[in-house]
């Protein structure tokens, strides 16, 4: 069993840094990766607060502040006054922010696309059938074995 863990741990790796490699090549946005990430959470949650990006990200409001910086700089998001606390600041994402995300989901569409293109119909629906369960499952559960 530990072989196949290992050899899994090694496949997501080489999956998730050719993902990235292909993604980068396709895109030339002037973003660091985590600060992708940070776009990409604050198109999900809509206009969150700020504290709700750090625990989000697991970081400190500091740095979630410097990162809303550069992106604010950048013209893909912008701070707003909580209308229900004024002490409080909400981000969200800009016109061009969101021209940038959909840029994105798009063209990791497109990449995701080309990769199951080197699959049969039932391979893909076996993978998908498969990561959603080990996604959905228990992961104290180690009595399962499949089940």
């Amino acid at each position: 069993m530990d072989t196949l863990i290992q050899r899994l741990l090694v496949a997501f790796h080489h999956l998730r840094k050719k993902l990235d490699h292909d993604m980068q090549a396709m895109t030339s946005y002037p973003v660091t990766r985590t600060q992708f990430i940070l776009l990409l959470l604050i198109s999900r949650e809509g206009s969150p607060k700020l504290a709700r990006l750090a625990e989000e990200m697991n970081v400190q409001p500091s740095a979630i502040t410097v990162l809303i910086d550069r992106l604010e700089k950048l013209n893909y998001v912008k701070r707003i006054t909580d209308p229900d606390d004024r002490r409080s600041v909400r981000v969200e994402l800009t016109p061009l922010g969101r021209e940038i995300i959909h840029d994105f989901r798009q063209k990791r569409r497109g990449i995701l696309k080309s990769y199951l293109n080197r699959l049969s119909e039932e391979e893909i629906r076996t993978l998908i059938e498969l990561l959603e369960k080990i996604a959905n499952g228990d992961p104290f559960d180690t009595e399962g074995k499949g089940q």
